[in-house]
Order: C-alpha cells, then sequence, then structure tokens
C-alpha cells in the first residue's frame, strides 16, 4: 500500500485502477497514514465490485427520492404521496440527507425511534414513519444499494397507542349541531353525514355534484385509488341533502363557502347546546343554576356534555347509521372509498352494543335456556320451558329413537322415568 499513497503538505493522497483500468489520483482528506490508507482499500474494492460501489454511494436522501418515485410509478394517490412526504422530512432530518445508507443499521433506527419520542411525536406516527423507511430500505435493496439485513434492521412488533375513536352523532344530537351553526357550515355537515365524504371532498363539491333524479352524489376523492365514487342517497340522507341545497353558500361553482377552523366552531357549537339543554332542564325542574353545588353543576355538566365532534367523526356517523340499519361492513367500505371491509369493520363501521343486542335478539328469538342438574352440587334442576306452539317460530325436533336429535331436545327431562331419566341427564351433561 506504501506505494499507492504520498503526501501533498498535511494530507495523504492515493490513486487506484478504476473498472476500465484508468488510474485515478485523488486527495483521501487524511492527515493519518493508516487512514488514508483504509480510504485507498476502499476506494480499490469499489472499482472491483460494481454492487459494493453502488452500496458505498448511496445517501439516505437518494434512496428517500427514489422511495417517493417508486410509489409514484405504482399509482399512489395524491393523497397518499402527501403523507409520504410528511413522514420522509422527518427520516431525512433526523439521520441526514448526506447519510450513507449503509450505515443505517438497528442501533440507528433505535435511536430514530428514541429520538422522536423524545420529540413528542406519538407511537402511531413514528410507526408511520418507519413503514416509509422499511420501504426505503426496501427500494434500495433491489437496486442493490443496501447490504444489511433489513429484517434485523427494522424493530420488530413496535407498539402504538393508537385507539381508533368511537365517536358518532346520534339522530338528536345531528339535529342539534344543524340547527346551532351557521346556514353554509350547517349544509356542510349535513353533506358529510349523508355521504360519508372527507373533509378534502366536502371542499371540492359542487352543487352539480348532487343528482336527486339519479339518487347519487359524486365525491372527488384523491386519497387512495377508490376515492373518487359516487354514494347512493338513501333514508336520511335524502332530507340531509335537502338541507344541504338549500343552505349552501359557496361560489366559483363549489357548493360550500371557506371554513377555517371546524374543529373550534364545531366545539363552541356544542358548548351552546349543553348550556341550553341544562337550561332546559332547570327551567323543567323549577331549579336554579347559582343555587346548586358544585358537585350538582358537575353532574349536570357531565349528563348534558355534547362530546367534541371531528369532520372524520362526521364520516364515522354516516358509516354507524349504515351500520344500524343492518348494511354489512363490504357495502359500507364500498360507500366510504376503501378497497375493502377491513377499516369498516375495525374503525368506522362499529356496531353500538344497543343495535348489536337488537340485531341479536331478532335472530336468536324467544328460544329456551336448558339447564342440567349437575351431581354433586346443590344447584337444583330446572325443567325445559314447554314451546309455545302458536307464538314461538321454533318447532319443536321431532322425538328421534336412535340418537340425539341435531337440534335439540325436544322431551322435556321431567317426562322421562327411572333409568332413562338418569341416561338422558348424562347424555346431556355431555352435550352441554
Amino acid at each position: 500500500m506504501a506505494e499507492r499513497i504520498y503526501k501533498r503538505g498535511s494530507t495523504w493522497w492515493g490513486w487506484y485502477y478504476d473498472a476500465s483500468g484508468r488510474r485515478i489520483t485523488q486527495s483521501t482528506k487524511c492527515h493519518d497514514r493508516r487512514a488514508a490508507e483504509a480510504v485507498v482499500r476502499e476506494w480499490e474494492r469499489a472499482a472491483a465490485d460494481p454492487a459494493h460501489a453502488a452500496a458505498h454511494k448511496a445517501t439516505v436522501s437518494d434512496a428517500l427520492k427514489r422511495f417517493l418515485a417508486d410509489r409514484i410509478n405504482k399509482g399512489r394517490a395524491e393523497g397518499t404521496l402527501s403523507s409520504y412526504r410528511v413522514k420522509v422530512g422527518h427520516v431525512l432530518r433526523i439521520f441526514g440527507g448526506d447519510t450513507r445508507l449503509a450505515t443505517i443499521n438497528a442501533r440507528g433506527v433505535d435511536g430514530y425511534v428514541d429520538r422522536r419520542l423524545q420529540e413528542g411525536a406519538c407511537r402511531n406516527t413514528i410507526l408511520k414513519e418507519l413503514v416509509v423507511l422499511r420501504g426505503t430500505l426496501k427500494v434500495a435493496k433491489r437496486r442493490g444499494e443496501y447490504p444489511g439485513d433489513i429484517a434485523a434492521v427494522m424493530p420488530d412488533g413496535f407498539a402504538t397507542d393508537h385507539k381508533p375513536r368511537e365517536r358518532f352523532l346520534t339522530g338528536d344530537e345531528a339535529k342539534q349541531l344543524l340547527g346551532e351553526l351557521a346556514p353554509d357550515r350547517s349544509a356542510r355537515v349535513a353533506f358529510m353525514l349523508a355521504t360519508g365524504a372527507r373533509w378534502g371532498e366536502s371542499e371540492r363539491a359542487k352543487r352539480a355534484d348532487i343528482d336527486t333524479v339519479r339518487g347519487i352524489v359524486r365525491l372527488r376523492g384523491t386519497k387512495t385509488a377508490s376515492a373518487a365514487r359516487a354514494v347512493p342517497i338513501v333514508g336520511a340522507s335524502h332530507d340531509l341533502l335537502a338541507h344541504t341545497e338549500m343552505h349552501a353558500e359557496g361560489t366559483d361553482g363549489l357548493l360550500f363557502r371557506p371554513w377555517g377552523n371546524c374543529r373550534r366552531d364545531i366545539h363552541d357549537a356544542g358548548t351552546r347546546i349543553q348550556q341550553r339543554n341544562i337550561a332546559a332542564h332547570l327551567q323543567a325542574i323549577g331549579g336554579d343554576w347559582d343555587d346548586l353545588t358544585k358537585q350538582e353543576q358537575r353532574a349536570l355538566e357531565s349528563r348534558f356534555a355534547f362530546a367534541p365532534v371531528s369532520p372524520n367523526d362526521l364520516r364515522r356517523t354516516y358509516a354507524t347509521w349504515l351500520r344500524q340499519h343492518g348494511a354489512e361492513p363490504h357495502l359500507i367500505g364500498v360507500a366510504l372509498g376503501h378497497r375493502d371491509s377491513r377499516m369498516a369493520e375495525r374503525v368506522y363501521g362499529r356496531m353500538p352494543i344497543e343495535s348489536l343486542s337488537k340485531a341479536l335478539a331478532e335472530r336468536v328469538g324467544d328460544c329456551s335456556v336448558f339447564v342440567a342438574n349437575t351431581c354433586g352440587t346443590e344447584r337444583p334442576e330446572q325443567q325445559m320451558r314447554q314451546p309455545d306452539q302458536q307464538n314461538s317460530p321454533l318447532k319443536p325436533v321431532p322425538r328421534d329413537r336412535i340418537e340425539l336429535p341435531t337440534r335439540g331436545f325436544s322431551i322435556p327431562l321431567h317426562e322421562v322415568a327411572g333409568a332413562r331419566k338418569q341416561r338422558w341427564i348424562e347424555v346431556f351433561r355431555k352435550v352441554v
């Protein structure tokens, strides 16, 4: 190696031959001899192995740009790409754009997570940034620009603190909110309740998008490939869209006027609704707010509280109302512009417990409960209720003298005597 390096002033220079056999001379930018020798050896290795050279030269900045280009080529929607760009910005800021991609290892990724937690980022946001980092490394790996083991570098089972919101408006809450907001804003809320539109879709909505003749509303979605869609006008959507067309005040072809801080305005409307409901309650019982104790005042505020509502809660309300009326998740997913029913099942179309109880009761009906006597306990034996032949939709199963009926018992236990009774009880205990 001695003949490959030489000194100019205080800096060591070196030379090597590239793949074409051409001699390349350049500065190692090192003042230490051993460090300069290591640099020249790295040059020689890169010249002999193109794959190693690609991994040696690739930077974090270049890799993130190629990741975004890859997602654009795959047809990701603009809304998704916009989210990717935000996450890419954090990865670029912390790792540094000029950092060699090959130097990213498990310790570096753990350090990234620790720093983001110190900055106050929620774990769900960090998870999305790790998804971008993983995708970046996968694109680089395919191109031969990342030599590491991605599975060993990325965290395994990174837990998040994300819990999907469950807030949705009842019919009475929706009526009160629409009556409390200014006309154009009330019209926009009604539009989102009627269609399940995202906030951006409501901003791009036009009056011509509501086609009452065909019974559909066109939504100009851009977040995903299936976001641009038409939804049918069903149920309460008829009245809500009539309210929208009557009160919308948009100009230049748009259905609504701009709305700056919608969360604040809806929250203020909810506070006014709460105060008005408390006043109506006190008037009904002949009470006065000033005569109440602090504890009684807090109890009334809690009783008549109008929980905060976000634009996405309006979209969830649309899905929940459909679910309450028995719409299947895969149909709700299509109406919301999702690719499948998973999001509707997990977040938007969850059935409230009251609706679930009603739906199960309708399917189960007024069926009997069998309780067999348990030997060795003091629990008494309960007899099976005789089915009502006139009112019950369940018909008794015909007697079966060979094997147990497949749909339950048709012979009450108290009618079986002696040894046969004991045998039936033992068989029943096995079945139960």
